[in-house]
């Protein structure tokens, strides 16, 4: 998305001020995002204004952030105060992020769909602090606003609530884009199925891999069971590494199935941060919705995928001698692969 006129010039302000000053009074970020029947708010501090919003505050520090975001940011749909429904803390090496999703009330008629936003956090923080403000709705219209603590309510119309196909659209495309664009997936799917030596065993991993993940699906969307993404990432970059050094070391074991399940767990961790992120609402048939719908778009994602990947895969099996070089290097590069994130997200 090209960067607008206002968040190109708030970055060379604050560039020109960190140059000029030496008690920069600091410069946060809110985005403020409405999906379907969910509001996720999304706080972004450097590391001097995390340890401003830490103080007088008691516990450890991510409930010390959430509770400050959840205090400092009051969001109004219509005439309906909305409460926090979740939270989450992201570390950063710019310091930290800070994740709240709100449930919009569900069954109210409304003619004007207006969701207001006040924000505390430039009066709570250092003196002459800035804000940039940015609200995104469904439609895709987006709205920017630049505050400090002399600044008021920030009222917006968005888009109402869709119907359940709309959502379950959204959803859908999401899980193929998700799968699409997660290099890390496809390679490790890549993986197996240079592991395949028939058919059959490229189903029961594909299907082990499917059946996991849809799992760690339902225990995130139903359970509210999180793991972090700090544990969740290298896990999958040292899922990748270890199916392609097996590829190259082991004689195709007879319960891999087994293995794939279980890497295919993490991997479904993974895809849950794009679901949250979006949002999935409160109510069964919210929750149904989104969890069918998203994982329907991860499945079809993973068929387009190894549709493109076969061919090439059963052309190297039709000619040995390119089989006994070319299989062991990809594997030999999926392995570095692996290791290379491995060592990256640690």
């Amino acid at each position: 998305m090209k960067p607008s006129p206002l968040a190109l010039a708030l970055v060379a302000v604050s560039l020109t001020a960190n140059v000029v000053s030496a008690h920069d009074p600091g410069l946060s970020t809110l985005d403020v995002a409405v999906n379907g029947r969910t509001v996720s708010v999304t706080l972004s501090m450097a590391p001097p204004d995390v340890a401003l919003a830490m103080q007088a505050r008691h516990g450890d520090a991510p409930e010390a952030l959430r509770a400050f975001a959840r205090d400092s940011v009051h969001l109004m749909f219509d005439d309906h105060t909305l409460a926090p429904a979740r939270d989450e803390v992201v570390p950063v090496d710019s310091g930290a992020r800070v994740h709240v999703s709100y449930d919009l009330p569900i069954g109210e008629a409304s003619s004007t769909n207006r969701l207001t936003i006040a924000s505390d956090i430039p009066r709570r923080l250092a003196r002459g602090h800035r804000e940039l403000l940015t609200v995104r709705d469904g439609r895709g219209a987006n709205t920017e606003s630049l505050i400090d603590a002399s600044s008021g309510p920030v009222s917006v119309d968005v888009a109402g609530a869709p119907g359940w196909v709309t959502r379950a659209w959204s959803f859908l495309t999401l899980g193929v884009h998700h799968i699409l664009t997660g290099y890390d997936h496809l390679v490790f799917l890549a993986g197996l199925i240079l592991a395949a030596c028939t058919f059959r065993e490229l189903l029961v991993a594909l299907t082990a891999f499917t059946a996991a993940h849809s799992v760690s699906l339902a225990l995130v969307v139903i359970a509210g069971v999180r793991a972090p993404s700090s544990i969740v990432e290298p896990l999958i970059a040292a899922s990748i590494a270890w199916v392609g050094l097996e590829n190259l070391f082991r004689e195709r074991p007879r319960t891999r199935w087994v293995v794939v399940f279980g890497f295919g767990l993490i991997h479904g961790f993974g895809f849950a941060d794009a679901l949250i992120e979006l949002g999935f609402g409160t109510s069964i048939a919210d929750i149904a919705t989104a969890l069918v719908s998203f994982n329907g778009g991860v499945e079809i994602g993973q068929l387009a995928a190894a549709a493109v990947m076969l061919p090439f895969v059963w052309m190297l099996r039709s000619r040995p001698a390119w089989q006994s070089r070319l299989v062991p290097a990809c594997s030999l590069l999926i392995a570095i692969a692996g290791g290379y994130w491995l060592i990256e997200r640690l």
